[in-house]
């Protein structure tokens, strides 16, 4: 493959991690939607516990909180919607690319968790959570102007995490956990057939107007949809990382909780397959081919505090870093040595969240809260196609029902409000193609969550 190719790889796989997830719904494209039950406090109090099994997602000494056996289940439905404005234009050396804006980017899916804790003694406590943590899936129509920086994203990632938590003192309760993730991609693109026929003819010693003229003879040209090929990306890995945390409660209404989440490489391995018109099929560049390309997923570290202000209200607020800066290329390397490199330069963020609860009635919680979560990605340079993501404003609100002392229902509802934002970037190719333009988007997030104690 030349380098046009190896960076359609490199650009699709850096920019993706997800299970059905529809466009990431944290800054970046991490997934805050761990538990249906936090939906509701913008999960403000993730370090800090809900008190169910679901608590031990954000902060395995939060297990602390449970005596006997509980059960958490739910299901996040996503619903993102994000679409490029109008006037965009996408161009490359040999003239615009020709294609309508995409349409509506945003795939909607149900993202689904499940954990257990279980208390062994009157310290120790274990459980096992199944979570999906980092997530992006967009599609565009097939012949938008931006094809050639993405079509379709596509990727599962799962992470599966046993956990064990220990009360050190009656105020102190430490945790930690390993992080078991499976991820895999399926990712696809436009291949610029016509600017491919050009370029390599003035390669080879042709003019650019004879090189246009001959390649437009064989129905190449550049920038349309008829002379355009696909490539196809899918690979997958599984790797390891942990996370550590500790729960504080100086007094019988405040608690306080810090939880270190590790960094966790992942080195995917898959293949890349191309169908293109044929008077290029015997161009090697376009052969099928074996490839690889690491993803350093970010570290982070959340901390919450959660004061009960009554015994009816419970407030809480919460910070959580995340490393994006760790996040700064994605090198591929492909058969026979050859390699790229794709710069993504990204920020380290910081949200901040305020939650609270009242317990309005018997057997019945009222949640509400919202957030503010920054972009890593520095500019409309380094915005892409795959993910154009900006800065989050978050609204939330949940209510709560204890059916008996056994079970409870939870439900949630969030809607995120994205800036605006500019795109203005362009492929490391050999055939570089610049994607111009505003993207707008929101997103609606409706959960469900049910808890059972024994």
């Amino acid at each position: 493959m030349n380098r046009i190719h190896k960076t359609t790889l490199a650009t699709a796989v850096s920019l993706s991690m997800a299970m059905m997830a529809g466009q990431a719904q944290g800054a970046g494209f991490a997934l805050m939607e761990k538990n249906a039950t936090d939906l509701g406090q913008a999960y403000a109090n993730l370090a800090t516990g809900n008190g169910e099994a679901s608590g031990m997602i954000g902060n395995p000494a939060a297990m602390t909180q449970i005596d006997g056996t509980a059960v958490s289940g739910g299901i996040n439905y996503i619903r993102p919607s994000f679409e490029l404005k109008a006037g965009a234009s996408s161009q490359s050396a040999f003239g615009p690319t020709v294609g309508g804006l995409g349409g509506d980017a945003g795939e909607s899916a149900a993202i689904p968790n499940a954990s257990i804790v279980h208390q062994m003694n009157e310290r120790t406590r274990v459980g096992l959570a199944l979570t999906v943590p980092f997530g992006l899936a967009t599609e565009y129509d097939e012949e938008w102007l931006g094809r050639y920086h993405g079509i379709e994203s596509r990727i599962e990632v799962i992470d599966i995490s046993p956990s064990i938590s220990f009360d050190v003192t009656p105020e102190w309760t430490i945790g930690g956990a390993l992080n078991i993730q499976r991820a895999e991609a399926k990712l696809t693109s436009a291949i610029n057939g016509g600017a491919a026929c050009v370029g390599g003819r003035i390669a080879q010693g042709d003019t650019p107007t004879n090189a246009g003229q001959t390649c437009a003879g064989i129905g190449l040209i550049p920038g349309q949809p008829s002379s355009d090929g696909h490539v196809e990306i899918e690979g997958d890995d599984w790797s390891v990382g942990y996370t550590i945390g500790a729960l504080w409660q100086p007094t019988e209404r405040t608690r306080v909780g810090l939880s270190y989440h590790s960094g966790i490489d992942h080195e995917l391995e898959g293949d890349v397959d191309y169908t293109v018109p044929a008077a290029l099929a015997a161009n090697p560049a376009f052969a099928d081919s074996p490839a690889e390309a690491g993803l350093d997923l970010p570290a982070s570290l959340s901390a919450s505090l959660t004061h009960q202000f009554s015994d009816t209200v419970t407030g809480s607020l919460g910070l959580l870093w995340t490393g994006w800066s760790s996040f700064d290329e994605l090198r591929v390397e492909q058969s026979g040595g050859r390699e790229s490199v794709t710069t993504e330069n990204w920020d380290d963020t910081l949200r901040v969240a305020m939650g609270g609860e009242w317990e309005f009635a018997p057997r019945w919680t009222l949640r509400a809260g919202a957030a503010y979560d920054p972009t890593p990605v520095p500019s409309a340079e380094f915005r892409t196609a795959r993910l154009p993501d900006a800065d989050r404003t978050w609204g939330s609100i949940g209510l709560g029902y204890a059916i008996n002392r056994h079970w409870s229902v939870d439900v949630g509802y969030t809607h995120i409000w994205l800036n605006d934002s500019s795109i203005n970037n362009t492929t490391e190719s050999s055939i570089p193609d610049t994607l111009q333009g505003q993207y707008e988007a929101e997103v609606d997030i409706l959960g469900l969550q049910v808890n059972a104690r024994f």
